[in-house]
């Protein structure tokens, strides 16, 4: 309720008040009687008490004023000013009930005066109250028909009521004065929506676009509704109209784009909107919503992935340094594997605007994908200074420099970034993995241990994490029960997993189960065309404990034409001997 306007009545108000607060001249009770003197004296009190009412609240000390014109009303309940100022002070107190009673007294003593009767009214539409409030709006409305402020507040309290109809009745009354206006035709459309008449509601917004026959605008909402309602033909003939009376507008291909859509037709839909794209009167931000919002209704079909990289190479000619629409290039180029296309995408977006945290995220992701991994180290280390609470860069630097074997370094990079992972239970256990590799690579087998622990406590079903802390433990000789539970659990999750199965293979070997460990070490075999000299070292040791000599002999031959194997293969092969 807009009772600021009314903060300065009281200046009108007081003047009368201010002209007569004068002392009463000497000797006056010998100018009357006692009973005039004492009446005078009454009147002038009550003079003062008002104006000391008025100037504390001009001076915002509510609760003074409050006071007083709480005490001012008892002594004289006919002061319909009093009672107005009482209802505003209750309404600052959030005491709404007594704000509509004293704006009741208000009004009842000057029902013509215009702010109570508003007062009121709001009071009452506020209060839940609107029959109350239609009787002082009716008797505002027909005194001051011309006022349109008065004939909306009618209706908008008639809809209150559940009266749609004869508020629709107002609004045709303001537009046999006024004509066809667009305020009045949407607000009847959107009432009689609510009522469920489609055909009346669809009426109004028809006689609308006659009036506005070349408002594009308008006749947008009513090729819209057309197709809402079922007129898939009238839709599409009021589009084209807009196409002839605003040819420069680009949202009429955006819209076709979306008939053709809901029709079928994705060929015309993309071609439209290819034509809406070209348009760089539409804003860029504006196109990527479309654009998102449009595939995510279409979903999937032949053909898109060549539709989504046409339209996001358009975006990138109309809007070239717009980094939101070289974004979603640069991920459209991801989606269809074109890494190198990509990466320059994603790196003019940092010479744009270095603080996307997503973009520099895409790009560590692809030079990962690449193996470029001297780029990755060097990339992630940059993000890590700009973002060093985001963890994925300490995990990509970690993995870059465990890969070049600076594993000091790796190190590092993956117990800092570790430290910032919050409540991603896989992301820990990715960590830790990759931080026992790391330990196990720089000779740190304690350190390794510990970090695979950890990381069987984010996520005890990582196949990858059982099967190599079995395998270290086992070269170890170290808690061989525990690596053969492992390895088991490994090949469990992972079957037919040629590297599993010879690590299972291994763990049997240290335990001296001999004929087990021979079965599993065939196993990866019948897996592996192309096995590597540690697997076929391993099938000749174990034939050699199973004394099948002249076998263990061959596949140790094998392992050394295969490449690098134990520090005793080259033992092994000129003497025909285990060494362990």
């Amino acid at each position: 309720m807009k009772f600021l306007r009314f903060k300065y009545l009281i200046f009108l108000l007081l003047i009368p008040f201010i002209s007569q607060a004068q002392d009463l001249p000497e000797g006056g009770e010998e100018m009357g009687n006692q009973t005039e003197v004492r009446l005078a004296k009454e009147k002038q009190r009550l003079r003062n008490l008002f104006f000391e009412a008025n100037i504390a609240k001009m001076t915002d000390n509510f609760e003074k004023a409050f006071s007083l014109f709480s005490e001012y009303v008892k002594e004289d309940p006919s002061n319909d000013a009093a009672w107005y100022e009482l209802s505003l002070l209750h309404y600052n107190r959030n005491d709404i009930e007594k704000s509509v009673q004293c704006a009741l007294k208000a009004w009842q003593l000057d029902p013509d005066n215009i702010y109570y009767s508003l007062t009121l009214a709001g009071l009452y539409s506020n209060n839940s109250q609107p029959g109350e409030a239609r009787v002082i709006y009716e008797r505002l409305y027909n005194s001051n028909p011309d006022n349109i402020d008065y004939a909306i507040e009618l209706a908008n309290t008639l809809l209150l009521m559940e009266k749609p109809l004869e508020a629709i009745e107002i609004y045709d009354n303001l537009e046999s004065r006024t004509g066809i206006y667009e305020e009045y035709s949407m607000q009847k459309h959107r009432i009689y929506l609510a009522m469920g008449k489609g055909k009346k509601a669809l009426a109004e917004l028809e006689n609308l676009a006659g009036a506005y026959p070349s408002d594009s605008r308008i006749l947008s909402l009513l090729a819209e509704f057309y197709i809402l309602q079922g007129y898939d033909e009238k839709g599409l003939k009021t589009y084209q109209k807009i196409e002839e009376v605003d040819p420069g507008n680009p949202y009429i291909n955006i819209s076709l784009a979306d008939y053709y859509r809901k029709k079928g037709d994705l060929k015309k839909a993309t071609a439209y909107l290819k034509t809406g794209f070209s348009n760089p009167t539409l804003d860029a931000n504006t196109k990527v919503q479309i654009m998102m919002t449009y595939y995510s209704q279409t979903g999937e079909y032949d053909g898109i992935e060549d539709d989504v990289l046409e339209l996001s190479k358009i975006l990138v000619e109309v809007h070239p340094n717009e980094p939101r629409v070289l974004s979603l290039r640069g991920e459209m180029l991801m989606m269809s594997e074109k890494w190198e296309d990509a990466l320059i995408i994603f790196r003019k977006v940092n010479t744009l605007d270095p603080g996307k945290y997503q973009v520099w995220e895409n790009i560590l992701r692809i030079d990962a994908i690449t193996n470029n991994f001297e780029m990755l180290a060097n990339e992630s280390s940059q993000a890590i200074d700009l973002f060093p609470v985001q963890p994925l860069p300490y995990y990509f630097n970690g993995y870059a420099n465990y890969l070049m074997k600076n594993y000091d370094k790796a190190i590092k990079s993956l117990t800092t970034g570790v430290k910032f992972v919050l409540n991603d239970n896989s992301m820990m256990a990715d960590f830790y993995s990759l931080t026992g590799d790391a330990y196990h690579a720089a000779d740190k087998h304690s350190e390794s241990f510990a970090a695979y622990e950890s990381a069987l406590k984010y996520n005890p079903e990582n196949a990858v994490v059982l099967n190599n802390f079995s395998y270290y433990l086992s070269l170890k000789g170290e808690n061989l029960e525990k690596a053969a539970q492992m390895a088991e659990k490994a090949n469990t999750l992972s079957p037919k997993n040629a590297t599993y199965l010879d690590t299972w293979a291994w763990v049997l070997y240290m335990q001296g189960q001999y004929g087990k460990a021979l079965v599993q070490i065939e196993n990866a075999l019948k897996l592996d065309s192309n096995p590597g000299a540690v697997v076929l070292e391993h099938y000749g040791d174990i034939l050699y404990k199973l004394n099948r000599i002249t076998e263990a002999m061959e596949w140790w031959i094998k392992a050394k034409e295969a490449g690098e194997g134990s520090e005793f293969l080259d033992s092994k092969v000129k003497d025909g001997k285990l060494y362990e």
